[in-house]
């Protein structure tokens, strides 16, 4: 089996952004950002993401939302915009704060744009590295206004793109399970950033606590963010762990571009994903969900 198979494959995670409507980048561009160097990256429309994605079958794609200055559904109407012109991206996540009291006002401003799907709050916050938190605490899961806003997201039949460390998993399944009707998606399959036996241990128990529920989904991507050196002999047991908990019903592969374009092709990027599918023994009705019909479905595409 080879990804170049697998028919009209579908992204589910990628981001659009400038500095002139994301002032972090330019920070970041100075600075420096944990996946690596940022200025090859600092401008990412929708025309180079589609010239990434034509080396590959991408039929269709789904923006997360990137942090955009000022009112978020601004950038929902950005992304749109691009959809419109360019049919790319035909799915939205766009940002809401969660807790915030006009958190409902600002739900029903996405989901006046017609490609909008679901709600992204990063809530990763990590206990030790500073570098890897980009929540502002470690209370989220935990908030009652936090949680009445994700309860009000079923309103709007909204998923959420769940991005967090190993260790909040099990408060993340503890929400996830008073929540069984909205579909929750985990992004860069739970961060396996730390690769010792402990860490391993702790990123292990917490997926398998969230597989077991079955409205949880899992995004495969942002390994390189972490792992600059990847090959195919370190992303394979971080790639099939997932697989093996979640089964091919839930896993998605996504390019996480252009952050992860810091460090890989996009093609080389995705091949080396489907050469781990093959070694597995998966089937081409694997690699068909994985790469696509699972994605088609969770984001309603």
């Amino acid at each position: 089996m080879s990804l170049l198979t697998v028919s009209d494959c579908v992204d589910p995670h990628h981001h659009l952004w400038s500095p002139k409507t994301h002032a972090w980048l330019e920070k970041v561009a100075e600075s420096g950002h944990p996946a690596g160097p940022f200025k090859s990256v600092l401008t990412y429309e929708v025309e180079d993401y589609m010239k990434d994605c034509s080396t590959f079958n991408v039929a269709k794609s789904v923006h997360v939302q990137a942090h955009f200055d000022g009112d978020p559904v601004e950038e929902t109407k950005y992304c749109q915009a691009a959809s419109d012109k360019h049919g790319y991206p035909h799915g939205i996540v766009a940002y809401a704060d969660l807790s915030s009291p006009d958190v409902d006002n600002v739900l029903k401003g996405h989901c006046a744009y017609p490609n909008v799907r679901g709600i992204r709050q990063m809530l990763d916050y990590h206990p030790v590295v500073e570098k890897w938190r980009q929540a502002p605490h470690d209370r989220f899961l935990t908030d009652d206004s936090w949680l009445t806003g994700l309860t009000l997201m079923e309103k709007y039949n909204l998923s959420f793109d769940l991005q967090l460390h190993a260790p909040q998993m099990q408060a993340a399944a503890g929400v996830v399970r008073t929540h069984p009707n909205m579909q929750f998606i985990i992004n860069h399959a739970g961060f396996p950033a730390e690769l010792n036996t402990e860490a391993i241990a702790v990123w292990k128990e917490g997926l398998a606590m969230l597989a077991q529920h079955s409205n949880v989904a899992i995004k495969l991507s942002g390994y390189n963010m972490f792992h600059f050196d990847w090959n195919k002999e370190l992303l394979y047991p971080l790639v099939e762990y997932p697989i093996n908990v979640f089964s091919t019903g839930r896993c998605m592969f996504a390019s996480n571009f252009p952050v992860d374009k810091i460090n890989g092709g996009y093609k080389d990027l995705m091949q080396c994903y489907a050469s781990i599918c093959t070694d597995m023994g998966l089937t081409q009705e694997d690699a068909d969900k994985m790469f696509r019909d699972n994605a088609t479905r969770v984001y309603r595409i």
